[in-house]
């Protein structure tokens, strides 16, 4: 083999130093930052979330408190349903409290007719009662007042009014839905 020029023999310490630092920086800096970089990464994220669980570790007093009034209040809201547990039996306790509120407030009642039971949800089931008054209009206001000032929740549907005169007296035949809830077990 020939002997190198001085030139040549530069140019390969030169090329041959480049390509040395190139291994160096390819095959042992880049790999350790990158490495750094997925750490700093993952420091980052364990440091988000215990910040997260720490914030959740602060407000479950709040949430607490929070979750103890929603129950209170759902209590108290479950306390206004019909005391049945069936749904025969909370149509005539619906149907008992109606006939009593009527008389009550000197409304003759001409029919009541129990309606088919409906399904609320995944927990509650709403009775109806379809009843026919024969009342004044006085009556009548005493009558809707006396269901919504009730213990009980009940709800009035399909309100229909006729009236009619007779002997200086103008009578009127009010017809509505009257529904209560229970709780099923």
């Amino acid at each position: 083999m020939k002997k190198l020029m001085k030139r040549d023999q530069r140019a390969l310490i030169v090329l041959g130093g480049a390509g040395f630092v190139i291994l160096v920086v390819m095959g042992v800096i880049l790999p350790f930052y990158d490495a750094t970089a997925q750490v700093e990464d993952e420091l980052e994220k364990k440091e988000e979330l215990l910040e997260r669980y720490i914030q959740v570790l602060q407000e479950e007093g709040m949430f607490g408190a929070e979750l103890g009034n929603l129950d209170r209040a759902l209590a108290a809201y479950r306390q206004r349903l019909l005391d049945a547990q069936e749904t025969g039996l909370a149509t005539i306790q619906l149907e008992e409290i109606v006939r009593g509120l009527a008389a009550e407030n000197d409304i003759r009642v001409t029919r009541s007719n129990p309606l088919q039971e409906r399904e609320v949800g995944e927990d509650y089931v709403k009775v109806t009662l379809q009843i026919n008054l024969q009342s004044d209009m006085l009556q009548l206001a005493n009558f809707l007042y006396a269901l919504s000032a009730h213990p009980k929740f009940f709800m009035v549907e399909n309100f229909f009014l006729n009236s009619f005169r007779s002997r200086e007296q103008v009578r009127i035949q009010p017809r509505m839905n009257v529904s209560g809830f229970i709780q099923l077990f």
